[in-house]
């Protein structure tokens, strides 16, 4: 099997500039720590937003053991929400220590 290899006169090489990214197990790591931060960022976002809702919904009842009783099962999904979320990231954070790897 031939390979088409690809030179220049002279044996020239064609360098690469300075600041483009090389890739490897950094690129990765970074992709990696900022995923997991953007996630928890809209996570943490999305469990105030359910909070804030399930507070309103709870005023605004007017009493009704209905509405009362569906605001404040959003609002606990809303904390368990959090606390999952939170939990995944101590977690991550435990993992990524006893293996060497820097995530954050």
């Amino acid at each position: 099997m031939h390979y088409l290899a690809l030179t220049l006169p002279g044996g020239q090489t064609i360098q690469a500039p300075a600041d483009l990214p090389q890739g490897g197990l950094t690129t990765v790591t970074k992709v990696i720590a900022n995923a997991i931060t953007i996630m928890l960022i809209l996570t943490v976002i999305l469990s105030l937003i359910f909070l804030i809702l399930g507070g309103i919904g709870w005023i605004t009842s007017g009493g009704d053991k209905q509405k009362v009783s569906s605001a404040r099962s959003r609002i606990t999904y809303a904390i368990i929400g959090l606390i999952v979320a939170l939990l995944s990231f101590f977690i991550v954070g435990i993992v990524g220590f006893f293996f060497n790897v820097k995530l954050l």
